[in-house]
């Protein structure tokens, strides 16, 4: 789909790869809906963005969810394109994870999106055309130590948007999913958990959202199924179903937890 003149939603728009996607559609001519929990963040980036609607929205809230959907319609008559970006770390021991914490990652990184889909598909069905891009992430491939419950969280996800793909086959509705790996935003400092991860001095240093974001306008734009954003994510991910317990084994050499 090209984004110009589609009505675009976009979670997690504050800051990070959310940012940086705005910023892109916006020059691909999109008409934008920023969501994210802290208004003023919104404002600023809506203020560089002439014409892009700010619905601060709390994703975990599914009535929050239904808002923003009702919002953009109201506005704009319509919603092509939904981008779920909006998302929180979590980290931890998996058997040592607080209760609390493990809602909350759920709460954002798999229901938030579900309830938006769930909003914006019969919208989207009635038009006869839309698109929906999930921001999963590589872990959901291939977790690593300590981030079992995030990539479980991305992991299921994923499977959400296989299935709703089939469920709106031949309605004009497409569903696609875009595996970032690390990406060099503030994501990790405020990701929920305990402690933290002390990995090998040849992890990988991470891409720029701006490059994401270049990944997830290629997907509006070509509809594949499921992009990595690099090829060292996809080559990562083929490795591990060839040789899993070779990479297993490596991993839990190459990454140690510190407790606070």
């Amino acid at each position: 789909m090209d984004p110009k003149n589609r009505v675009t939603i976009i979670t997690g728009a504050s800051a990070g790869i959310g940012a940086a996607t705005a910023r892109l559609f916006a020059e691909a001519e999109a008409r934008l809906v920023l969501a994210a929990r802290q208004r003023e963040p919104l404002e600023a980036l809506a203020a560089e963005l002439p014409g892009a609607l700010v619905v601060p929205t709390d994703v975990a809230d599914p009535e929050a969810c239904r808002q923003l959907v009702a919002r953009a319609k109201q506005s704009f008559g319509r919603v092509d394109l939904l981008i779920n970006n909006a998302g929180v770390g979590l980290a931890g021991p998996a058997a040592e994870l607080r209760t609390e914490d493990v809602q909350q990652a759920l709460a954002v990184d798999l229901f938030g999106p579900l309830w938006l889909m769930q909003a914006v598909v019969p919208l989207m069905r009635a038009q006869g055309l839309g698109q929906i891009i999930n921001v999963s992430s590589v872990l959901a491939a291939q977790p690593l130590p300590y981030l079992g419950a995030y990539a479980g969280a991305k992991a299921a996800l994923e499977r959400v948007s296989e299935a709703l793909r089939m469920e709106l086959r031949g309605t004009g509705v497409e569903v696609s999913v875009v595996r970032p790996g690390t990406t060099r935003t503030n994501f990790s400092a405020h990701r929920l958990g305990i402690g933290r991860e002390r990995r090998s001095r040849f992890a990988p240093a991470g891409v720029t959202p701006e490059t994401v974001a270049r990944t997830i306008l290629y997907v509006a734009r070509h509809e594949p199924r499921c992009a990595y954003v690099t090829r060292g994510d996809r080559l990562g991910v083929f490795l591990a179903t060839l040789f899993p317990g070779l990479l297993e084994r490596l991993l839990a050499r190459a990454i140690r937890w510190e407790q606070p």
